[in-house]
């Protein structure tokens, strides 16, 4: 079955911008398609969002990519729970959503629609801030922070994938975290047996992404790896950000991380709120 985008689209400025996204990873797709659904929560006049809807479909005209944007649905319940009943469940769906800041402060995840969305485990989710909308969907170096799953770099394979040709450099790193307490004090050699650790699961990440990823597909894609020891993962990322002159930066989400109502002091809302790029947050089903 072939993989479906959907654009979860309330007419917003920022749903304007991830709109430029969902097109872009339709273009990588066989079936270059995506499915743009709003949900009518009378946050934004019909007429209004008929014109926008109109104005997207002719971009993905322009590209060659259908665009189904006659899906308005009533709101029932919420937005999310709407969200939910009507995308599809399973592997093959892939929701595209926005994570803003949201009302009365309460941060870019935290009681979202993004977050429910993320949290459902109903089909693939990737919730993105804009902080540059002149990239217009494509970004050319995405930075990708890997905690050390075994599993590796499955979950995320499929949403690099997505991202389009201009991609030129691919930065991994993994950030050894450190007790606050005991950083100060480690060892030396305890140092360098964890950079050690770090490279070496880098290093299998990038066997696995030459081995999925072949050069006629990208022949101009730079990989780049790197380790470092840190007691604030979610500030180390944000300083390799920079470092490297990010376009994006990609985060796998977990029940673990992904923030609750009492959202302050959580990493993830740290990185959204100071990211000097587009971040996506993805998790696959």
């Amino acid at each position: 079955m072939e993989r479906q985008i959907y654009l979860a689209y309330d007419g917003s400025i920022n749903a304007d911008w991830i709109s430029r996204y969902a097109i872009q990873m339709a273009a990588t797709l066989h079936r270059r398609k995506i499915v743009v659904i709003h949900i009518r929560d009378g946050s934004s006049a019909y007429p209004a969002i008929e014109r926008k809807l109109t104005k997207i479909a002719a971009e993905c005209e322009e590209l060659g990519i259908e665009c189904q944007k006659n899906v308005i649905h009533p709101l029932e319940k919420n937005v999310s729970s709407s969200l939910l009943r009507v995308i599809p469940s399973g592997e093959h769906s892939y929701c595209l959503c926005g994570a803003r800041i949201a009302s009365r402060g309460r941060g870019f995840l935290a009681g979202t629609v993004a977050e429910r969305l993320l949290r459902s485990k109903k089909f693939n989710v990737m919730a993105i801030r804009v902080v540059s909308p002149g990239l217009l969907g494509c970004p050319k170096t995405l930075l990708f922070p890997l905690a050390g799953h075994p599993r590796g770099f499955e979950a995320a394979m499929p949403f690099l994938r997505m991202f389009s040709f201009p991609l030129v450099r691919l930065h991994l790193l993994r950030v050894m975290n450190v007790n606050p307490f005991h950083f100060r004090y480690i060892a030396a050699e305890a140092v360098q047996k964890k950079l050690a650790e770090g490279r070496k699961y880098l290093g299998r990440i990038m066997s696995e992404i030459r081995e999925e990823i072949s050069e006629a597909n990208r022949p101009h894609l730079h990989l780049d790896r790197h380790v470092v020891l840190s007691d604030d993962w979610a500030k180390e990322i944000l300083i390799q950000a920079g470092r490297v002159r990010a376009s994006m930066i990609l985060l796998g989400a977990s029940d673990r991380n992904l923030p609750s109502r009492f959202f302050y002091g959580n990493k993830f809302e740290q990185i959204l709120r100071n990211a000097p790029c587009d971040v996506g947050i993805y998790r696959k089903l």
